[in-house]
């Protein structure tokens, strides 16, 4: 309760600092680190694959990696839409040991 308390006034203020014609990159100054965010981002295969090879553990990488399990689970879902879009690219992905080109 305490927590949703203060998430919900800390929005409220930054909709309030909108409303007056604050910058939004100010305004969210206001709201907690805790409060989830969403985003779009793009990138190539090569920075997928490097992204991958860091964020990720799988029995096929040469180089072991020990990502905090949030964003692993980001990793591992951007992989499997990789995975169907580009089966040739990643294959060669993993039969490279998950290091990128």
């Amino acid at each position: 309760r305490v927590m949703e308390d203060a998430y919900l006034h800390a929005y409220e203020a930054y909709q309030e600092m909108l409303a007056a014609g604050v910058a939004r990159e100010v305004a969210r100054a206001v709201l907690p680190v805790g409060l989830f965010s969403s985003m779009y981002a793009t990138c190539n295969a090569r920075s997928l694959m490097h992204f991958l090879g860091l964020r990720t553990q799988h029995e096929d990488a040469a180089v072991p990696s020990f990502p905090q399990r949030e964003i692993e689970m980001v990793g591992e879902k951007m992989e499997r839409h990789w995975a169907k879009l580009m089966p040739l690219t990643y294959a060669a992905f993993n039969a490279n040991g998950r290091i990128a080109p």
